[in-house]
């Protein structure tokens, strides 16, 4: 368990780095652009075998990373359905509001009371925020699971699980920038950068706690730490 938690702090310090390193490059021409796909490809693909390593670990196997590369290729695929929701998802985000307005005025005249348009928006960006963060995660990670681990839990049918996707997640994806936003009152530079490095520090920690506490979770919390024969393979 200590060496999956050690590979995970380095594995999600690089893959932070690939990604930033992708932002910042250039995509001016063919070659630039070849670049760039391929830095992403490296990204995608390592957090699939990084984060499948942790399904299979938790799920009993006791060769977990060779598992998971073994399965790589139908995770890149599941990726791919996942990616493909999302963007759905975000743009349906988008292209709802013209219809808030419609929705408002038949409402409006079916109830004979005013319903404001804005809030019918605010239903449905709720509504796509449970879908973003709940839904897609909770369904998605049991495939995943399975994938990796041929282990079926019934996760779905426990609604402990579905509430514990949503607040991992937000651990994970959602408190750490805000800690990073949040600029407390401190005297001199000095304290200023202890602040920053302190939440900075902080924010990754929860960050990879989260992640590996729902791979946890997901794969039904069968830790091989209960094996002492069991390692994770290099």
């Amino acid at each position: 368990m200590t060496r999956l938690g050690v590979l995970h702090l380095i594995g999600n310090a690089l893959l932070l780095w690939l990604g930033y390193t992708w932002l910042g490059m250039s995509e001016a021409d063919g070659p630039h652009l070849a670049g760039s796909a391929l830095v992403l490809l490296a990204f995608g693909l390592g957090a699939l075998w990084l984060h499948a390593t942790a399904l299979a670990f938790f799920g009993g196997d006791s060769a977990a990373a060779s598992t998971a590369l073994r399965r790589l290729p139908r995770l890149f695929v599941l990726a791919l359905v996942v990616a493909f929701v999302y963007g759905l998802l975000w743009y349906c985000y988008g292209a709802f509001d013209p219809m808030a307005f419609t929705i408002g005025s038949a409402a409006t005249m079916t109830l004979r009371r005013p319903v404001s348009p804005t809030r019918v928006l605010a239903c449905f960006h709720a509504f796509i925020w449970l879908l973003r963060w709940v839904v897609v995660p909770a369904l998605a990670l049991p495939l995943a699971a399975r994938i990796v681990s041929k282990t079926s839990p019934r996760l779905l049918r426990r609604w402990p699980y579905w509430l514990a996707v949503g607040a991992l997640l937000l651990c994970a994806f959602w408190v750490p920038p805000r800690l990073l936003d949040w600029i407390p009152k401190a005297d001199g530079f000095s304290m200023q950068a202890a602040s920053f490095a302190a939440r900075i520090g902080f924010g990754y920690l929860l960050f990879v706690a989260a992640l590996l506490a729902l791979e946890f979770f997901t794969s039904a919390g069968k830790s091989r730490s209960s094996q002492p024969t069991t390692v994770v393979s290099p």
